[in-house]
């Protein structure tokens, strides 16, 4: 159709008629702290929010108490009321016992974990969830993202070292990955890259954290192990990725992974930065050496 032919008309609609764009809900928005991103909609009732696992918001930060606070709506009016906690509720600054939300109000339960009360509509979110995806997972591998990672690195960390548990952290990376792409083309690096995650999320526990750290690169942090724990799963790993069949686009596409493992335990690392620093040097001598290995400090000293 030419330009002449052109309708240059604007189609009528009802803007009141929009989904969701009357109905308001009471809902929680997580600031800072593990929770980071996560949104609440507050259905008719109470909810409870703490760090027990019977909580009916679960947030792990051990400085906030196990049943911390609730938030009981009815009528949509929702009302916050402290449970005892060890630290206090803290809406808009003031510790509360008991108190009415209002829109836009801020609750501080610890010097991390952060919230946000509001009302939003069906568009908010929907909105809000697309973001929260956005910012929690790698559209390519759907794994989580760096950023995600080195948040709950922080909090993983600091329990583990205040608790004296282990807390091991793998990082490897695609050998070769480059030449994947050279020869392949992008979109068949992206689909390695994806099986990768998806090979990966079947060997893990649920509690473990998988992460896209880099291009090729990813992490595994794994809770309450020790180094010997995560090495043998490393080695899992690694055979299972150098004994699967990657096939694009009727191609076969030879890949492997190189490993370093780092471990916290007595006290050994200061920081989360000394954990990722260690496993990063030994996956530079996994890849220094031959590729296709994993590399960790009882290993080498063996």
């Amino acid at each position: 159709m030419g330009i002449e032919g052109f309708k240059d008309e604007t189609v009528v609609t009802s803007i009141g008629a929009l989904e969701g764009i009357s109905e308001k809900e009471p809902a929680v928005d997580f600031l800072g702290g593990p929770a980071m991103g996560m949104q609440v909609i507050l259905a008719e009732g109470e909810v409870v929010v703490g760090r027990s696992k019977d909580a009916n918001i679960v947030v792990e930060d051990e400085a906030i108490s196990r049943c911390h606070f609730k938030i009981k709506v009815r009528d949509k009016i929702a009302t916050i009321e402290d449970l005892n906690s060890t630290n206090g509720t803290f809406v808009n600054g003031m510790r509360i016992k008991q108190q009415v939300l209002k829109a836009n109000d801020k609750i501080q339960i610890s010097s991390a974990t952060v919230l946000r009360f509001s009302y939003v509509d069906t568009i908010d979110k929907n909105s809000h969830e697309r973001f929260y995806e956005m910012a929690l997972y790698d559209p390519v591998t759907a794994a989580h993202t760096k950023r995600y990672f080195l948040d709950r690195i922080q909090h993983e960390f600091a329990h583990s070292a205040r608790r004296n548990l282990p807390l091991s952290l793998a990082i490897f990376d695609l050998d070769f990955f480059k030449k994947v792409n050279d020869t392949y083309g992008h979109p068949a690096g992206d689909y390695v890259l994806h099986r990768v995650s998806e090979i990966t999320k079947g060997m893990i526990r649920r509690e473990d954290i998988f992460a896209r750290y880099g291009g090729e690169e990813f992490v595994i942090l794994m809770r309450d192990t020790e180094e010997a724990d995560a090495v043998a799963l490393s080695e899992r790993l690694r055979k299972k990725i150098a004994t699967s069949d990657f096939v694009f686009e009727s191609k076969r596409i030879p890949v492997t992974v190189s490993i370093g493992v780092s471990c916290l335990k007595d006290a050994n690392f200061k920081s989360y930065g000394e954990l990722i620093r260690a496993a990063d040097e030994y996956l530079y001598f996994s890849k220094s050496n031959g590729r296709n290995r994993v590399s960790a400090k009882s290993l080498l000293t063996s």
